[in-house]
């Protein structure tokens, strides 16, 4: 995926919720301080992700939306630049669309101040990736100790 310029919305609302869903400039090359998806991600397989956490209701007690990526065997991609495998979507205001980035674990690549459990979601959230057969335990016990799945 090229550096985004503007803001484009995606042409299929999800399927559970219908939320509207948004690619950003800043998550996508513009700022290179921010997380940014891989650019050989495409904005369709982005939207994906979403579309299962939303189908999943893979939210937090805030209403923000968490999704992965798997492969054909069940093993969790990595999504991001810096390595990340798990993906924040933070709640939409009313009639807005969401958008998301890139956000857990950060190891060895990405900003200090963003590593460790810093930008970890709830335990809860690993907890209904892996009773929604999102992620396996085994997935979700390396996910919360912040090694990648």
């Amino acid at each position: 995926m090229a550096t985004l310029t503007t803001v484009e919305e995606h042409h299929t609302l999800t399927g559970r919720s219908s939320y509207r869903y948004q690619f950003t400039p800043k998550h996508h090359g513009a700022d290179s301080d921010a997380a940014q998806w891989l650019p050989s991600m495409t904005l369709d397989e982005e939207f994906v992700v979403f579309d299962e956490a939303d189908e999943h209701e893979l939210n937090d007690d805030d209403g923000n939306l968490y999704g992965v990526q798997r492969d054909d065997d069940g093993e969790v991609r990595y999504i991001g630049t810096w390595n990340q495998q798990i993906a924040e979507y933070p709640v939409a205001r009313e009639a807005e669309p969401w958008h998301g980035y890139p956000l857990y674990p950060l190891i060895e690549l990405g900003p200090e101040n963003r590593r460790g459990q810093k930008g970890r979601p709830a335990k809860e959230v690993f907890d209904k990736m892996a009773d929604a057969g999102v992620i396996t335990r085994r997935q979700r016990r390396r996910l919360l100790k912040g090694d990648h799945a």
